[in-house]
This record gives structure tokens, C-alpha cells and sequence, in this order.
């Protein structure tokens, strides 16, 4: 920690001479670096886009096998955890003898919850009741990964629903397929109680349907969710697991997956999962996820950057990496490339009479907002194929103040953090409203 602040302190420091000594030149810096950034960002984009609409991988459904899956609920203080495990256990067509639960938690309710299922399935449930823990996620799966006995491992967040065909997919595509790593995409189950969870369900829709479809279509870094996410036991084992400290485990055990030559495999499988209401809530997850991806590019910025690495995955996985990764970063640069765009205007328009911007053409801000463009877009095709809403062109004024305003605030409040704070685990409150039961006994892929 005292490491980064130094860092940030000297990068402060950096760019306070630059402005008192050469302002000109380093806006003129600013203003070409964002456009460069932006403009290979975009073009990026545009070529996942057109991979991402192609159809997900869709496996037989009838398996050659039926593996052992074991499922891991990591939960604490969740009401909804007895509505989840229901689910799995009759909603979710699969051998009843070839399920495994295991529910990880710290706090009694989960307990009494989870105890009572394992009196009833005693083959089936298992509780695992941490007393001294590191208070964290991925923590938590490691401890539950020690108790997995089936040959399969998946991720559910304790407020998600799976298709009721979910498992035989999931059984299909590593037994008869060999596939190694799947993703399911995630959709929003709450997505008309507010309208960030209506931004929310197409912002997903774009990202798992479009976006990471698109990368694992081209054999690039596919960073898993925090849940429907699917595992070869062995695999897990083979990494080491999860890290611990990470608060975003999902991404930093992809890369370590990316790195040992394996390849996420985005499937035509749905799982369902809640998103926060309110700006508070979704703050603090946004700031748990961009923090955590700061972690990981901390992490692993020298070491992709090795030639051993660049040789072992290619030149464009590493790239792949480090795009995703330094998103929080990006979004930050919208609001430099607005403010010199904003400075710019009022000079020429002889509001202020200074000559910072004098003779130089925004170019920085026509950049961030053509990508701006392009992810709006991406967002709507994801509804639009995901069948997400209706007129959700409406939603356009807030996205731009979900992008513009809302990330950028906590990337910086991630950084605040990252630099300051020590690492917890700021959890998210699911109240289980979300809830489509016709998605889980009736017709799928709706």
C-alpha cells in the first residue's frame, strides 16, 4: 500500500510541474494520448461487435455423461438462500444424485437455513460454517472448494436463477465437447425496479452477450462473472485457486487460466441474478469491481509485458488483458477529455481570455465520444437480441449520465481506496425481488 501511494504521490508531483512549465505542450500530450487510447479502444470494440453477434456456443443437450457437479453458494445474512437451493435442487433438471450444494457462510440465519436442507439431503447439502475467516469472497471459495467432490465446480451467487437445463448444458459441453471453462451469460432479474437496474440489464446484456461472447469467439482473454462460471475441478486445482486478496477473483483467475493456455467458452446458457436498486448500493459494487481490476493490473503488469508470456499466450491475449483491466483508468479520461474540450470552447467563444487551447482542435473529445457511441449501441443490441424491455432507445439521456457521471465516480473512488484503505469486502444486499419463476420450470432462453 505505501508502495502505491509513493507512486501516486510522484505522479502528482509529475504532472503539477508539467502544468506550471510546460502546460501547452502537455495539454497538446493529452489531448493526442486520449484520441490515440480511444481511437484503438474503439476499433477494438467494433471488432468484438462483430464476432459477439454471432450465435454463443450452443452444446448438445443430451451429455454423453452425467459428471458430478458441485455448486458453491458463498452467502451471508441472505434470506433468499432457501429459494436458491429449492431451485438447484428441483428446479434444474439434472440426476438428483449427481448434485452437490455446498453453501459457504459466516452468520447464523445461513446456518439454521442451510442445516435444514442438509438434514433433509444429507447426501446432497453441505454446510460450511466459517468461525475465523478473511472476510472475502474468494476466500470463501477456497475454503468451500475443499469440501467439492464432483468433477465439475460452478459458481452461484446466492440471489441467481438457472435455466432448468442448465446443468445437462454445462455437462455437455465439457464431457462432449472438452471444454474446460464455461461462462454462462448473466442477465438481470430486477431489471424494472429502478432505473439504474434497467441500465444495469443492458449494460450486461452488451458485456456477456456481445462483448465476452465476441472474445471468446476469437480465442482472446475471456474474463469470467463473479457467478455462472464453470470449472473442471482439476483446473482450479492447477492455479491455485482463488486469490484471496482480489476483489474481483472472477477476473484474476482468468488470467492465471489465460496464462496456463486455457480458454473460456461462453455458452448459450442463461443464469439470472439481481442487480442493486439504488445509486448508493450500486456505487459500492462498481467500486468493488473497478478496485478489483486495479488489483489485477497492478498485479500482472510486469509480468504479461515478459517475453516468456507474450511467447506462451500471444501478443493480442496480452493486449486483451490489459484493455479490460485498465477500464476504470479510461473512464476517468472522459472527464479530462471533456473538461479540455470545455476549456477549449470557452476560449474560442472569448469567454475566457486566455490562450492555453489556442489554434488546437478538440480532437479529445470526438474520441471519447464515438466510443461513448459505440458502447451505447452495444448495450442496445444486447437488449434487443437478450429481449430486454421495450423503447429502450428512451434510456439514452441516462445512459450518458450512467457512463459519464456514475463510472467515473467510482473509479476514483476505487483509486481513493486502492491507495488508502486496507482490503475488505463491501458486499452487496440482495432482497430477492427479482425473482422469475416462469424462466426456471417454463421456457428458457426467453
Amino acid at each position: 500500500m505505501k508502495k502505491k501511494s509513493l507512486y501516486f504521490i510522484i505522479l502528482l508531483l509529475l504532472i503539477c510541474i508539467l502544468i506550471l512549465f510546460s502546460l501547452r505542450p502537455f495539454i497538446i500530450f493529452l489531448a493526442y494520448f486520449i484520441l490515440i487510447i480511444y481511437t484503438f479502444w474503439g476499433i477494438y470494440h467494433i471488432v468484438l461487435l462483430i464476432f459477439g453477434l454471432r450465435s454463443p456456443f450452443q452444446p448438445r443437450l443430451n451429455p454423453i455423461s452425467y459428471p458430478k457437479i458441485s455448486v458453491i453458494i458463498p452467502a451471508r445474512n441472505e434470506i433468499v438462500l432457501g429459494r436458491t437451493i429449492e431451485t438447484i435442487l428441483h428446479d434444474v433438471k439434472y440426476p438428483l444424485g449427481k448434485k452437490e450444494i455446498i453453501v459457504v457462510t459466516e452468520d447464523s440465519l445461513c446456518e439454521r437455513i442451510t442445516l435444514w436442507y442438509q438434514q433433509k439431503y444429507p447426501e446432497i447439502i453441505k454446510l460450511l460454517k466459517r468461525k475465523e475467516f478473511f472476510p472475502t469472497k474468494p476466500s470463501a471459495l477456497n475454503d468451500a472448494f475443499q469440501f467439492a467432490t464432483g468433477e465439475i465446480v460452478g459458481i452461484v451467487d446466492v440471489e441467481d436463477i438457472l435455466e432448468i437445463d442448465a446443468f445437462y448444458k454445462i455437462a455437455s459441453a465439457m464431457k462432449g465437447h472438452d471444454i474446460d471453462i464455461i461462462q454462462a451469460i448473466l442477465r438481470v432479474s430486477n431489471e424494472n425496479d429502478s432505473w439504474i437496474t434497467r441500465i444495469f440489464s443492458m449494460e450486461y446484456a452488451g458485456w456477456f452477450r456481445i462483448i465476452l461472447n465476441g472474445r471468446s469467439k476469437m480465442d482472446l482473454f475471456t474474463p469470467l462473472g463473479g457467478t455462472g462460471n464453470y470449472f473442471k475441478k482439476e483446473l482450479v486445482k492447477f492455479v491455485g485457486g482463488w486469490d484471496s486478496l482480489n476483489l474481483t477473483e472472477d477476473a484474476e483467475i482468468t488470467v492465471r487460466f489465460t496464462l496456463s493456455k486455457r480458454k473460456v467458452v461462453v455458452l448459450d446458457l442463461r443464469q439470472w441474478e439481481e442487480a442493486p436498486v439504488t445509486f448508493k448500493a450500486w456505487l459500492r459494487q462498481r467500486t468493488r469491481w473497478f478496485r478489483g481490476w486495479m488489483q489485477t493490473f497492478w498485479s500482472y503488469f510486469n509480468l504479461l509485458f515478459k517475453r516468456w508470456a507474450i511467447k506462451r499466450i500471444g501478443f493480442f491475449n496480452i493486449l486483451s488483458i490489459m484493455i479490460m483491466l485498465i477500464a476504470p483508468f479510461l473512464v476517468i479520461l472522459n472527464w479530462v477529455a471533456y473538461s479540455l474540450t470545455t476549456l477549449w470552447l470557452l476560449e474560442y467563444f472569448r469567454i475566457l481570455h486566455t490562450n492555453v487551447m489556442a489554434d488546437t482542435f478538440p480532437f479529445f473529445a470526438i474520441a471519447p465520444t464515438l466510443f461513448n457511441i459505440l458502447y451505447y449501441y452495444i448495450w442496445l443490441k444486447g437488449a434487443s437480441l437478450e429481449k430486454i424491455g421495450k423503447k429502450n432507445y428512451l434510456y439514452i439521456p441516462h445512459m450518458i449520465f450512467y457512463m459519464n457521471v456514475m463510472m467515473p465516480l467510482a473509479s476514483l473512488r476505487a483509486l481513493y481506496q486502492e491507495i488508502t484503505k486496507p482490503i475488505y469486502w463491501d458486499k452487496t444486499e440482495h432482497d430477492g425481488r427479482g425473482v422469475k419463476w416462469i424462466t426456471v420450470v417454463g421456457k428458457t432462453n426467453q
